[in-house]
């Protein structure tokens, strides 16, 4: 009795430890696919949860620009702060004009300008002159004031100086003080809304 009693008890222990064994398979079979696969929904949920935030705060972000955009658009539209005429070549005589103004209103004496071939960049027209005047120190500083706080809005893109001595007084008398003239060279320009490319 003592010999079947042990050969069931193996044979239990046996079917017990193949049962055993194929309930990990199993698991192992079923489970892990299941935990890679959640694993990766916890990733993807992580990274739909980041797209959220920053989509979140773009749209925060609409009102302002739109509100900017608005404010460029009327702008724009005003032309503020761009040289007006309908070809480059009145714009560039305007240009030429709105300069002349601002030397004589320094006190400088304008002796040449000629535009400059302008160019095109998208919408906008580049519109330049070369010019030269002469004065002394105060009427250069007037001169560059005048430039920068105009409108519209122009650029000094190049600038020479050159020094004269002038000799105040007769040929025959003797010679009194000697004044310095500064004679500029300078390119100004500005830019010009082109009406065909918008």
């Amino acid at each position: 009795m003592s010999v079947p009693n042990r050969f069931f008890s193996r044979s239990r222990l046996q079917a017990l430890l193949i049962l055993l064994v194929l309930a990990v398979g199993v698991a192992a079979v079923t489970l892990l696919p299941l935990r890679t696969a959640f694993v990766r929904l916890d990733e993807s949920i992580a990274d739909l949860e980041f797209r959220l935030q920053k989509y979140e705060a773009m749209a925060l972000l609409e009102l302002p620009l739109k509100t900017q955009l608005a404010g460029l658009t009327s702008r724009q539209e005003s032309a503020e702060g761009l040289l007006q005429g309908e070809s480059q070549a009145i714009a560039g005589a305007n240009l030429q004009a709105l300069f002349k103004q601002i030397v004589l209103n320094a006190g400088g004496r304008l002796e040449s300008t000629q535009v400059l071939p302008g160019s095109a960049a998208g919408v906008m027209d580049w519109i330049g002159i070369r010019a030269q005047f002469s004065g002394n120190i105060e009427t250069l500083q007037r001169v560059l004031y005048g430039i920068e706080f105009s409108q519209p809005i122009l650029f000094v893109d190049m600038i020479e100086i050159r020094t004269k001595r002038i000799r105040r007084g007769r040929r025959n008398s003797p010679p009194q003080e000697q004044t310095q003239i500064l004679s500029v060279s300078l390119e100004v320009s500005g830019y010009r809304r082109n009406e065909e490319s918008s």
